[in-house]
């Protein structure tokens, strides 16, 4: 029996022993390992599935399991969901009964017996369970999971219960569902369906009006609705949406202006002034006007400021005298603005623009023209926007409960004004909601067969002829329709086979990423993906700090209509968890008076976290709400993250860019040319006096790109890149600056104030995203005093450095109509996915150029890299013509793919048989910086020699070698032996098997002790301690955060508590002078999930741990469960390099007698556990 089954079965034990007080923490447990067991028998799988029902479904039936097997694991499912949600009570007769039904799964995947000891724990009776048939009524909604279906049903097994046999439902039946039929015929063996407005006859058949597929796939209401237009509503137009980079037109902005005097019109007391109405709106739009081709015009400027002028008195109309007016009765004082809805029973989110507070009515506002023409004489609404509003009546019903016949819904139509009442057609909803299922359909195929092929054909749809199903053939067509198809499709078939082939792959990617990111169906370690909102059971959410409840409201300053918000009280605290909320995070912020309360079936709001503390959180919203009845003071609330697709959208219009991109560009990025140089700078870098001038000179000589190796500590944006901004400013450059996250643009901020003389830059991106510093550099402050488009033009004009994150920059295409760059510099390469940097490096300016010149990459792809979801078996390309470029696996960035084209290139010219040790200076695209000043010699020497292959010198700083002196007042200090030592690992104990396994007491205390004597050690021996460059501490998990934090607290030293205790990801880019790793591995399976691993020449690289382990400059403490780290290799090596081998530990195991003796640090652990930590802190301690 291998020690993964044997931990399985040592953790049944541990359940089934768990007493009364524990039971909940036992449930928890068992769940965690049956949706463990359930993942490793998918592993080969790439169907998604977003909840456990459809797992066990799906394992049953490859395992061959009984009917009674899989009830029994269904019951156990159904238990542990009431627990796990704190709706029913645990008991230990119901335990022990679903502790058999697990160990029995656990025997069928594995093939052990179940040990003697374990089974007798067991009850003598199988778990039993009530096959209940459905009542002989009208269901609202069942969740099912399909199994097959013949001409006559679809057999299904429910979700929320169990049964002996599948449950029959009549599909195809006229006027009732027979809208579905395209539907049915797209089914899998284990989609999940919702069947709505269930109809159970006397046979207990069910016959539904709506069948929805894959429910937990949530499209956008507006998108679903766009794929309604004139000439028909085939599916395919949804993808042709996303491959149409919006432009920046006359029309776009004046919806987005019109919005804008809606809301002023809604809060405002006295009547609105349009010039000043006006302002705001070039305060908040200054870049999409100033870059508007359609206003260059003088004529069509006039008539669009006519246009503007026209709306706003069309929208007082409609608020000052239509609202009033008699059938109407809409009060804008009890009105919500902007209520966003998640219906999980229909598959769909959206934001509405008003509504009134108690739901009886609501408005969509439409700046463009309604249908002018399908009546002579009238204007109709425009189908998509009949399909919009349809889609939000049927939310209200399915999620807030509000029948449609109650609901009053209005098209407002500010070109005419026009308020027109919209009527809800159910026939019509079943239809909308077959396309939405075909869509879903597509989605679903794309990412399951991962399939070139299979792509190409379904992106072969979006072609006239199959769109155009109503056979158009009028002047709407052949003018406006017809050419804006075709320009996709022509695009398309002009790409060389490469370039299809490359397009294909990432819309594959893409497309498969988007699909995981929604139904979190992840291997990970708890459940993630949009659909967690709803799936994710309480428990889950608390332990992973993924939900943050009973918030009270403190001040209500939601009425403020330039930035409102809201202060909220932490009411509820859970000590053993720490909230994964940072300022800046996107949230959903929704009322929760009860436990049934959550993002389904409330009124939603969105907005950022501006501040957040221990007891307060402060949210700035996204709307402004004036009625104070929308957030009532009395109430409770939760905040949980907002999962939004915009990255995904940036991603799908990069690929946009791709079909329009310049030959040039698309040759160079597929490597169908080789990058060029200005050979004339070869004897500048042959005889440059330092790394940094030669890095320059080379970034300088590349005419399209230069890649830099940036390891850690050898100051790749401290030095490097300022070298390289401050060489290029001098040539007269126009410069754009990018990195991944916010905290990285805020260094490179920080890089150019240092720069002297001055440089003016302007940074893109929002206020809560950037340090407080450099918030006068920000696009909206600098343009503030700006007040014509010229003066803006000239603004960004005078302005030669901009700077931002890739995705900002990506989602603010009119920047590139206004400026174009020579070029870009892009910090943090390794951790930015190809597609997400596709879009920048093919856009076209406004004369049909590059937008952007050369690029610099600068990264190291031994660090932390892109975060990517699906497996690196899906993402991997099997296509031999892309792996002829370098492209193995679309996980890796594209610095990764052109640096391993550039080695591969070099040795091929004969070149260099090792370019390391000739420092890259047979490279003209490429090089590699391999002096370090932060880590001392001994710090740096395992990731040195275990992941650089011993390459990195240090530059001889004073605390880069020398001996640590111990000060005299820590001689008798517990830790005293380790505080002179570099490198030092620590053994800690498991966490017991009823405890979360992201938890691990005895490392909490061991960091808080060994932290003290840090602490105490700085103090006396340097004569300061700076929590901000001292210490710091690193674990994976929140909850250990959370724990470790207690244990600092506890020791109430007030300069520890600011030291900064976080994840690895966090400390990427930052160093302290000593470093405390917790490793936090209670469980072989986690061992999995910690590490990182990439390849270089046949040597792994853990990319985490190196990130880890180079963040010390003096001091680096490990801590860790010995024989768990010693399963993977090189953690192994890593124990080994601190002195700690295996004959090294808390037994001596004498290897001729196999005698084994527990030592003196075997007692001293156990004293450890038995008084919970307080002997580390103990003078004494007994031996046995």
């Amino acid at each position: 029996m291998n020690a993964e089954i044997e931990e399985y079965f040592y953790l049944l034990r541990e359940v089934c022993r768990a007493d009364d007080s524990s039971l909940g923490t036992a449930y928890r447990q068992l769940r965690e390992l049956l949706e463990h067991l359930c993942r490793t028998q998918m592993t080969d799988s790439s169907l998604q599935m977003t909840d456990l029902a459809a797992r066990i479904n799906f394992v049953s039936s490859k395992l061959g399991l009984t009917v009674a097997e899989q009830n029994r694991l269904h019951t156990f499912r159904l238990a542990s969901n009431a627990v796990l949600n704190r709706q029913a009570e645990p008991s230990r007769e119901k335990l022990l009964r679903d502790a058999k039904t697990v160990s029995f799964f656990v025997k069928r995947i594995t093939g052990e017996d179940i040990p003697a000891d374990l089974y007798r724990l067991f009850p003598q009776a199988d778990a039993t369970y009530i096959a209940a048939p459905p009542a002989k009524e009208r269901v609202r909604r069942m969740r099912v999971n399909f199994q097959y279906a013949d001409t006559d049903y679809l057999y299904v097994l429910p979700v929320d219960s169990v049964a002996d046999e599948p449950l029959r439902v009549r599909y195809n039946v006229p006027q009732i569902n027979d809208e579905f039929a395209e539907t049915c015929g797209l089914l899998w063996r284990h989609a999940q369906i919702n069947l709505l407005d269930v109809a159970v006859d006397e046979a207990g058949v069910l016959t539904p009006s709506f069948i929805i597929l894959e429910p937990d796939y949530l499209l956008d209401i507006s998108s679903l609705a766009e794929c309604f237009r004139e000439y028909g509503h085939h599916p395919a137009n949804y993808m042709l949406a996303r491959l149409q980079m919006p432009d920046n037109t006359r029309p776009l902005l004046l919806g987005n202006i019109a919005n804008l005097f809606l809301d002023e019109w809604i809060h405002a007391e006295s009547e609105p002034d349009y010039l000043e109405c006006m302002k705001k709106a070039f305060r908040s739009y200054p870049i999409e006007l100033a870059a508007c081709a359609d206003l260059r015009d003088r004529e069509k400027e006039r008539e669009f400021f006519a246009d503007c002028k026209r709306h706003f008195d069309n929208i007082r109309q409609t608020v000052t005298d239509t609202f009033r007016a008699s059938g109407y009765e809409l009060d804008k004082t009890d009105a919500v603005l902007e209520p966003s809805y998640i219906c999980e029973a229909l598959g769909l989110q959206g934001r509405l623009d008003y509504m009134q507070r108690d739901m009886s009515s609501f408005i969509e506002m439409k700046s463009g023209k309604a249908d002018e023409y399908a009546i002579r004489g009238k204007v109709e609404p425009k189908e998509n926007n009949r399909v919009q509003m349809l889609l939000y009546q049927a939310v209200l019903e399915y999620a807030m409960g509000k029948e449609h016949h109650r609901v009053k819904p209005y098209l407002l139509y500010t070109r005419y004004p026009l308020l027109y009442p919209a009527r809800p057609s159910w026939a019509m909803l079943r239809r909308v909601m077959d396309v939405r299922n075909r869509i879903v359909a597509n989605e679903y195929g794309i990412q399951l067969r991962n399939s070139l092929q299979y792509t190409a054909e379904r992106l072969r749809d979006i072609a006239p002829g199959t769109l155009n199903e109503r056979q158009l053939d009028n002047t709407l067509w052949k003018r406006y329709l017809y050419p804006s198809i075709d320009a996709v499709t022509q695009k398309i078939h002009a790409l060389s086979p490469l370039e299809q082939s490359y397009f294909y792959a990432l819309y594959n990617f893409i497309t498969k990423e988007l699909y995981t990111s929604k139904s979190g169906d992840v291997e990970y370690e708890g459940r993630t993906g949009a659909s967690a909102l709803w799936l994710a059971t309480l428990e889950e959410k608390s332990e992973n700090g993924e939900i943050l409840y009973d918030l009270a409201i403190r001040q209500n300053c939601a009425a403020d209509i330039h930035k409102p918000y809201l202060l909220l009280e932490r009411t509820h605290t859970d000590i053993d968890t720490l909230p994964n909320f940072r300022q800046g995070d996107a949230i959903v912020l929704y009322e929760r008076n009860v436990s049934e309360d959550n993002v389904t079936n409330k009124m939603v709001f969105k907005g950022n976290i501006e501040e957040i503390s221990d007891c307060n959180i402060r949210i700035r919203l996204r709307a402004a709400q004036q009625n104070v009845r929308v957030l009532p003071m009395e109430s409770r609330y939760a905040i949980e993250h907002d999962y939004m697709d915009t990255s995904f959208r940036c991603m799908y219009w990069g690929l946009s860019a791709f079909l329009s991109a310049t030959k040039d560009r698309r040759d160079l990025l597929l490597n169908q040319r080789k990058p060029e140089f200005d050979t004339a700078l070869n004897g500048a870098i042959s005889a440059a006096a330092d790394d940094f001038v030669r890095i320059t000179l080379k970034a300088q000589a590349a005419k399209d790109y230069f890649l830099l190796v940036g390891p850690p500590g050898t100051g790749k944006t401290s030095r490097a890149l300022r070298s390289m901004v401050e060489a290029f400013y001098r040539e007269g450059k126009e410069i754009l600056l990018l990195s991944y996250t916010n905290r990285a643009v805020d260094e490179i901020c920080k890089m150019l104030t240092a720069i002297t003389p001055e440089v003016d830059f302007i940074r893109i991106g929002s206020e809560l995203s950037c340090d407080g510093v450099y918030r006068p550099h920000l696009i909206e402050n600098v343009l503030e005093p700006c007040s014509t488009r010229r003066e803006v033009q000239e603004r960004m004009a005078r302005c030669r450095i901009f700077v931002g994150t890739v995705a900002t920059l990506s989602g603010k295409t009119e920047l590139f109509r206004l400026k174009t760059f020579d070029v870009a510099l892009i910090d943090e390469a390794t951790q930015i996915l190809e597609p997400q940097l596709l879009g920048l490096l093919c856009m076209r300016g406004v004369t049909g150029g590059n937008a952007i010149g050369k690029f610099v990459l600068i990264g190291d792809h031994k660090q932390l890299p892109a975060v990517v979801l699906q497996s690196s078996e899906q993402s991997e390309i099997q296509d031999e013509g892309l792996r002829g470029i370098g492209l193995h696996n679309l996980k890796d960035s594209l610095f990764e793919r052109l640096y391993r084209n550039a080695i591969s290139q070099q040795a091929v010219g004969g070149r260099q048989t090792s370019a390391f040790n000739s420092r890259f200076s047979a490279f003209n695209s490429l090089d590699m910086l391999c002096r370090q000043g932060r880590m001392n010699v001994e710090v740096a020497a395992f990731p040195n020699r275990a992941f650089y292959g011993g390459l990195l010198q240090p530059v001889g700083l004073e605390h880069q070698t020398g001996v640590l002196k111990l000060s005299p007042q820590l001689s008798a200090d517990e830790f005293a032996a380790l505080l002179t030592r570099r490198v030092a690992f620590l053994p800690s104990v498991p966490e017991p098997p009823m405890q979360s396994a992201k938890m691990n007491r005895s490392e909490a205390k061991i960091v808080a002790g060994l932290a003290a004597a840090v602490y105490r050690q700085y103090t006396f021996a340097e004569g300061c301690f700076s929590a901000a460059s001292t210490l710091g501490v690193i674990t994976p998990y929140r909850s250990q955060i959370a724990l470790i934090k207690k244990e600092i607290e506890a020791l109430e030293i007030p300069a520890l508590n600011e030291i900064l205790v976080d994840t690895v990801e966090r400390f990427q880019g930052s160093e302290r002078d000593v470093i405390i790793y917790s490793f936090c591995v209670n469980r072989l399976s986690q061992l999995r999930f910690l590490a990182n691993l990439t390849e270089e020449n046949g040597i792994r690289i853990d990319r985490k741990l190196n990130v880890a382990l180079t963040r010390a400059r003096k001091q680096m403490f490990i801590i860790g469960v010995r024989q768990l780290l010693e399963q993977n290799p090189i953690y192994a090596q890593l124990l080994k390099s601190c002195g700690y081998d295996k004959r090294f530990g808390l037994v001596h195991v004498d290897y001729q007698t196999q005698k084994r003796t527990i030592k003196d640090s075997g007692y001293f652990y156990r004293d450890v556990i038995n008084t919970n930590g307080e002997a580390i802190f103990s003078d004494t301690w007994t031996e046995q």
